[in-house]
């Protein structure tokens, strides 16, 4: 949004209130502070567990973690940068083979090789769809891309492009995600839950249950180890088991963001109450984070702990998961002509080191090491909503409405 300005260590400003069961964070005092991640303590503990892999899906893996175990880039060069037919809001995803798989709202999904941004393929799915929602394809073991495309379906493709079966939903389709048993999960946005057994690339897997949780649901299901699925639906986070509703847990407005869960079970969630909730995993509000403004940004729960999260102040912040305390901040801001607003509308991206990567509104894209210093400002000259990728070697891959897809090396 806003042309950056000088960053400044200001040191912790939230603190907890007490040890009742639903304690509130204080709020802030200054809604500008930069809080570099080194001075809080962190840096220097991993973010990622795990080798080096690809980015399989939304927020990279059932938990929606949102980092990857590679160093992420450190300047603004831009690889390459490819227009397509269409905004590209949806987030892409990166397979093996060094392919970004990465759709339009013009309802194409595109196959495109990391190192040159050529199309390897291209699918279309028969029309149009999307409008600010970013969703992603899931990726199988077997090379099966199951894309949340147009027409209200997932469709299977094989490592080809070549259709295989599709699925069809009453409202579009979230990202599709995986449970450990191998059952496809997948939301919708009339607030529908469904899961399927595991699915192949040969034929349509067969439902095993549909439930409906609400009116709408803006958020893809993250989903535990013990099996446990959480979503967003209406004002809320819901658990699910075995297509019984656990527990909900109902915030004060609609949540528009989808879960993230942090490595001691803690799941967050964000609501246009200007809150992040910690919920236990039986359904205990374990903190609430006064975040000081609306968020269309997911929360990424990182291995050591660490919960990022973006807001409409064009700030991202990293919360403790197990006590809701304020740990880092950095701001992006960027003006534009055409957009004099400001916000965070992407899922934060985290590297290795701490390094975090996200898109503006007003169509930059910034990334910032764990001292709070800018590594890169990067203009695509319209609003990014595509949640960014990370890809093994260390390229960010992420979209724009004005139609382009860029790799950041």
């Amino acid at each position: 949004m806003r042309a950056l300005g000088g960053l400044a260590a200001l040191g912790l400003t939230l603190a907890g209130c007490g040890s009742t069961a639903m304690p509130r964070t204080a709020a802030i005092r200054d809604q500008r502070a930069v809080v570099p991640l080194d001075a809080a303590g962190v840096a220097g503990r991993p973010a990622v567990r795990g080798g080096a892999q690809p980015w399989p899906g939304f927020g990279r893996d059932a938990t929606h973690s949102g980092s990857a175990p590679v160093v992420g880039p450190q300047r603004g060069h831009v690889r390459w940068r490819r227009r397509l037919e269409g905004p590209v809001v949806p987030g892409p995803v990166i397979g093996s083979g060094r392919v970004v798989l990465a759709a339009s709202n013009a309802g194409v999904l595109h196959a495109i090789d990391l190192t040159t941004g050529r199309d390897r393929w291209r699918a279309n799915g028969g029309g149009a769809y999307g409008s600010d929602l970013s969703t992603s394809p899931a990726l199988l073991t077997d090379g099966t891309i199951l894309w949340p495309g147009p027409r209200d379906a997932v469709i299977a493709l094989d490592q080809h492009g070549r259709e295989r079966w599709r699925l069809s939903f009453d409202g579009t389709p979230l990202s599709p995600v995986l449970a450990p048993d191998g059952m496809l999960i997948v939301g919708d946005a009339r607030g529908g839950l469904s899961a399927f057994d595991p699915p192949t690339s040969g034929v349509a897997p067969r439902r095993r249950w549909h439930i409906d949780l609400g009116e709408v649901s803006y958020g893809s299901p993250a989903i535990a180890r013990d099996g446990t699925v959480y979503t967003t639906a209406d004002a809320g986070l819901v658990a699910v088991r075995d297509g019984r509703v656990r527990w909900r847990v109902h915030a004060r407005d609609l949540s528009e963001t989808s879960p993230a869960i942090a490595p001691d079970g803690t799941v967050v969630f964000t609501a246009n109450d200007h809150t992040a909730y910690g919920v236990r995993p039986d359904g205990r509000v374990r903190w609430r984070f006064d975040i000081g403004a609306l968020t269309y940004s997911s929360p990424s729960a990182t291995a050591d702990g660490l919960v990022y999260l973006g807001d409409h102040l064009g700030r991202v912040t990293a919360i403790d998961a197990r006590t809701g305390r304020l740990r880092a901040r950095v701001r992006g801001l960027s003006r534009t002509p055409a957009l004099r607003s400001v916000g965070v509308w992407t899922q934060p991206v985290i590297d290795a080191r701490h390094d975090v990567y996200f898109g503006t509104r007003p169509g930059h894209v910034y990334g910032f090491d764990a001292r709070g210093r800018r590594l890169l400002d990067i203009d695509t000259g319209a609003t990014v909503d595509s949640y960014p990728a990370l890809a093994s070697d260390g390229t960010l891959v992420v979209g724009s409405e004005s139609g382009d897809l860029l790799a950041v090396r």
